[in-house]
């Protein structure tokens, strides 16, 4: 998931559009749905106005939900297009979304009420908490042991990037299974000397899942109903693996890169804080919300404040205990993305002042659409979450073209089920790139001949040459590539 992020990051034109609002200002939803910003222009090429039901028949993407905070108010909230297309249920703002990894953030509040108890503590060796189960690994060692800390901030070096869910009405395994291997992914092991660097793992969020679990006694979405989501408002929300009858009446169905809803209408996530958090862009802006107003001092919030400040204190790759953090016009922020079968989203907020964003859909192939949302919401109300990059192109002639034709092989380890190869392309004078598991390829424009912007993500792709040919391209500054073909 992160990867494909990294390396780049049908439905009719008469979608329904539903107007379910929360105190609304009919103008800004108005400008905002009217003229959707590109996040990623070319200079020089026309960038016509658009809106956001077209832009959604573009993307193949048959709902969303947007909410907005602003000040510490939800200012509004509304839902787009449809949420199942067998019973042709509308999209509105009490639709229920899978949130993906953004489980992973509200999720490790639980962990840290458990700390707060006295229960939990955050750099002992978690071995020393658990029952039936211990890590293992090739890089495990009394001197280096895993610890909490690292699991929230994924520097425990833990295998196991993410889960792919099971089919509804698949059995499920258990939490033990899950980390044994013997679910449908891998063991989780330590494959990194713990807190010598960042690997971001799904398998670590499951560790401390099995924590909240054997400690508190309680299944994971009973501990968080009880004390993390309920508390902070957050009614349209849960981790229970079987929605209960009022919220499963609310959920959309997942849907693929060609907007045809999935047959298993969506997957199960046993791995709870991981993946597995059922909620509302609303019921997002309601955690957000409730730690800016902690930060601000809030005295009965579910967490006290050096907690808090402790999860927005950054650690490696900028990674606070749950969220990721990032510097908005020399402000912190935090947020975090989210990508499950059928479900894409997107959500930031800024740590000191009460602004944040939230955009979730329900199609594999809208994250292209979820930046442009975010982009026009920062522009329209000058919160610079998402700013528009503008690239500027040079011209290359064909035979300087054909140079970067090929395959390319990834040589960073990001726990990828076999090769991931990438295949670039040149098609009338456009280069493009294909990478595993993406629905349609991505467009890279040449800045000069070395340096490439991805048209769809903002990512640089910079090529290494020897004379005049290419072996081989780094993507982001992290990710080396080499060409085998």
């Amino acid at each position: 998931m992160f990867i494909r992020k990294a390396i780049n990051i049908a439905i009719a034109s008469s979608l329904i559009l539903v107007a379910g609002t929360l105190s609304q200002p009919t103008h800004a939803a108005d400008t905002i749905e009217q003229h959707i910003q590109k996040s990623i222009v070319i200079a020089g090429e026309a960038q016509p106005k658009t809106t956001l039901i077209q832009r959604m028949a573009d993307e193949n993407v048959p709902g969303l939900s947007i909410a907005v905070l602003k000040n510490g108010e939800i200012i509004w909230a509304k839902g787009f297009g449809i949420a199942n297309s067998k019973t042709k249920q509308p999209v509105n703002e009490h639709t229920l979304f899978q949130a993906g990894s953004i489980s992973k953030p509200i999720g490790a509040l639980a962990a840290l009420k458990l700390v707060e108890q006295g229960k939990l503590t955050l750099d002992e060796n978690v071995n020393k908490y658990l029952r039936g189960y211990q890590l293992t690994g090739a890089k495990l060692s009394k001197e280096t042991p895993v610890t909490l800390r690292q699991l929230l901030t994924h520097t425990a070096g833990l295998s196991v990037h993410g889960f792919p869910g099971y089919s509804t009405g698949d059995n499920v395994p258990s939490t033990i299974d899950v980390l044994d291997g013997k679910g449908n992914t891998a063991k989780v092991e330590v494959v990194l000397t713990p807190g010598s660097e960042w690997r971001y793992s799904g398998g670590g969020y499951t560790v401390m899942q099995l924590l909240v679990e054997q400690i508190s006694g309680q299944t994971f979405a009973e501990f968080t109903d009880a004390n993390i989501l309920k508390p902070m408002g957050m009614l349209n929300s849960t981790y229970a693996h079987t929605l209960p009858n009022d919220l499963k009446k609310r959920a959309s169905a997942a849907f693929d890169g060609d907007g045809n809803m999935h047959s298993a209408v969506f997957n199960d996530y046993p791995e709870k804080p991981a993946a597995g958090l059922w909620t509302t862009p609303t019921d997002i802006l309601k955690y957000a919300s409730h730690m800016q107003a902690i930060m601000k001092g809030k005295k009965n919030g579910i967490l006290k404040k050096e907690t808090v400040q402790a999860m927005f204190t950054k650690h490696k790759n900028d990674w606070g205990l749950g969220p990721a953090l990032m510097d908005v016009d020399g402000q912190l922020a935090f947020g975090h993305g989210g990508k499950n079968l059928g479900f894409t989203n997107d959500f930031k907020a800024l740590v000191n002042k009460g602004d944040a964003f939230v955009v979730m859909s329900n199609g594999d192939n809208a994250n292209t659409l979820n930046n442009e949302i975010m982009a026009t919401l920062s522009k329209h109300y000058d919160v610079a979450f998402l700013e528009q990059t503008v690239i500027q192109p040079v011209t290359l002639n064909p035979q300087q073209l054909d140079a970067y034709k090929g395959e390319y092989l990834l040589l960073t380890d990001i726990g990828y089920n076999g090769d991931f190869i990438s295949k670039i392309s040149v098609n009338d004078g456009k280069v493009t790139i294909q990478n595993p598991g993406d629905v349609m390829p991505s467009r890279l424009v040449p800045e000069n001949t070395s340096k490439f912007i991805s048209a769809v993500s903002g990512n640089e792709f910079v090529f290494k040459f020897e004379g005049k040919k290419i072996t081989g391209l780094t993507v982001a500054g992290r990710f080396e590539l080499q060409k085998i073909k």
